[in-house]
């Protein structure tokens, strides 16, 4: 076959086997052709490169833009409407300067009416309108989702970004009442860094998860659910977080990470380092004392493997940063810090066991 890095990246099954999502066969395969020919290291590693800087970016439209939009659409279609009525009252006349007039309004009329369609295709999608203006009852929302290994950012159109991480569910909403709303309800592990805004574009900003809320203007911050719970750490700013159970709010500071359940009224504070929980966002995992089984459910959380530690390392820690590109490279990375063999079986990674 032709080894050209182009030919390679078109090839399905080696992009799969650099992610760490080929099947047993096709991982058998390239990593045969990879040892049989050492020389493809360096061109291995430029694929690698390439595809670890794919960034998925979903931009969403400014809901205040949009209405602004409408809004002048409105206003140029009722000056119109006025135009159509005095156009009328010449309409005994049947001259020429009638029929261009009319001409001339009907194409302008429908420039209006093509204009006003798009801006109400957006509404009726994503939301609702205030007042009089009103034109759609049912909200509507967006999910989105990603699979084990993948990572998705989202770009509003304020600036605000959000990266959700692999195995996760995110779901938008926004509406226009008392001001704009944003609303997300997150399954999984995302990373905020939501813009401040000011005036007439500030905004409330929630995300809801099974156990509670977490409630921002302008902040960076990392909510994950997984394991029955969920855990929010601020890394700037300020955020609220509120669990149905608890009788009060609470308000997380910078360096802070809240733990909170649905069926418990306890919201636990601890200090931590942002950047163990926060990392992954560019494709390293931090460790700090970490005890290797929970390593192991970050591992299975964003990979989609079962993890089996031999029993001596269920009783150790790690501490140190790994590359987290993808399964490959994470398992490299593992061995070199712990010293041990590590075999991937189907869905299992076997970390120092025979």
């Amino acid at each position: 076959m032709n080894n050209s890095l182009e030919d390679l990246l078109a090839d399905k099954s080696f992009v799969l086997w650099l992610r760490g999502e080929a099947t047993a066969e096709q991982k058998e395969y390239w990593d045969n052709w990879l040892h049989d020919n050492p020389d493809r290291q360096l061109i291995v590693r430029e694929a690698k490169n390439i595809i670890n800087t794919i960034d998925n970016e979903h931009e969403v439209p400014d809901p205040y833009e949009e209405l602004e939009k409408l809004n002048q659409a409105i206003n140029q279609y009722e000056s119109h409407q006025q135009l159509n009525r005095l156009i009328s009252s010449y309409s005994n006349r049947g001259n020429q300067s009638y029929r261009t007039m009319t001409r001339h309004a009907t194409a302008a009329l429908l420039a209006i009416v093509v204009l006003l369609g798009g801006a109400l295709s957006f509404f009726y999608i994503n939301g609702t309108l205030s007042g009089s203006q009103e034109l759609a009852k049912t909200q509507q929302t967006e999910r989105y989702s990603t699979d084990y290994g993948e990572k998705i950012t989202f770009r509003l159109s304020d600036g605000s970004r959000i990266t959700l991480n692999g195995n996760s569910n995110l779901t938008f909403s926004t509406t226009e009442k008392n001001g704009l709303s944003t609303e997300v309800w997150l399954e999984g592990e995302a990373y905020f860094q939501i813009t401040h805004l000011e005036g007439d574009k500030q905004r409330s900003f929630t995300v809801r998860t099974n156990d509670g809320t977490v409630s921002v203007l302008g902040t960076r911050f990392v909510v994950n659910t997984f394991r029955g719970e969920t855990k929010t750490v601020l890394e700037e700013g300020k955020v609220t977080i509120n669990n149905p159970g608890s009788s009060a709010n609470y308000e997380l500071s910078p360096g802070e990470l809240a733990r909170f359940k649905a069926d418990d009224s306890t919201i636990t504070i601890k200090e931590v380092n942002t950047q163990v929980y926060t990392s992954w966002i560019k494709d390293k995992l931090i460790f700090e004392n970490t005890p290797m089984t929970e390593v192991a459910k970050r591992i299975e959380n964003t990979f989609g493997v079962k993890v089996v530690l031999s029993t001596k390392l269920t009783h150790e820690t790690l501490s140190g940063s790994i590359k987290s590109s993808n399964l490959n490279v994470l398992k490299e990375a593992l061995e070199e810090v712990l010293h041990t063999n590590i075999k991937q079986k189907k869905e299992q990674l076997m970390i120092g066991t025979r």
